[in-house]
């Protein structure tokens, strides 16, 4: 059998095993607008604090954690904290 095959009868492939391996998780940061979602995000993705404000259409961002002694990818979106937003809030 070749590595990383599953094993008989188990209705996986191995692709579906290095995919179940992978923890993967989407995270959307709302609120309203001017209450800080960038500066927070941006501050935990990339260790650094922006003080200047700069109002957000809309971002995305991927970092790799540990969790668990397992890694995770989290994809973040970071929203618009504009009256056309309040729908996702509410």
């Amino acid at each position: 059998k070749p590595a990383g095959a599953a094993p008989a009868g188990s209705g996986r492939t191995a692709v579906g095993l290095v995919a179940a391996s992978r923890r993967e998780h989407e995270l959307v940061v709302l609120g309203s607008g001017g209450v800080g979602k960038s500066a927070l995000t941006v501050q935990f993705v990339q260790g650094i604090f922006v003080e200047e404000y700069d109002p957000t259409i809309e971002d995305s961002y991927r970092k790799q954690v540990e969790v668990d002694a397992q890694q995770c990818m989290l994809e973040i979106l970071d929203t618009a904290g504009t009256e056309q937003c309040t729908a996702m809030r509410d």
